[in-house]
């Protein structure tokens, strides 16, 4: 049987130049991780965010037992919608609100007994469509 490996890289470019073409900053990060385990490596999907001023889960210890980098970007093309992070302990706080088009990346640690945290995506006025990529992360 063969063992399922992955490698993931993330790179991006981000420049503050002024009127008079000065670059005030500058950061190009990029950084290369390996899977930590064979098992629930990668996970990815699309879900869609109540319309009724409820949220829609991503459980992640469902697709992952420890660490991920999670990936979310909103797909849509007319609202907003607001990622939430919750705890086990029944605790939340919003992490970001999306534009249509606009992505969120972060590692994300999850308890380590799997009972841990999940992402919430909700919106009030229409249903809107988000999609996901966890990607398994060292867990030291």
């Amino acid at each position: 049987m063969a063992t399922m490996s992955t490698t993931f890289t993330a790179s991006g470019s981000f420049s503050l130049v002024d009127s008079s073409g000065v670059t005030v900053f500058s950061y190009n990060p990029s950084f290369t991780s390996t899977s930590n385990t064979a098992a629930k490596a990668i996970s990815t999907g699309e879900i869609l965010a109540a319309a009724d001023s409820s949220v829609t889960e991503v459980a992640l210890p469902e697709h992952n037992d420890d660490r991920v980098y999670a990936f979310i970007k909103h797909v849509d093309n007319d609202h907003a919608v607001e990622i939430t992070a919750s705890e086990a302990e029944g605790s939340s706080k919003e992490i970001a609100d999306l534009k249509p088009g606009e992505f969120f990346f972060a590692p994300m640690e999850l308890n380590h007994d799997g009972a841990g945290d999940s992402i919430t995506v909700g919106f009030g006025t229409s249903a809107q469509k988000v999609q996901f990529l966890l990607c398994d992360a060292l867990d030291n």
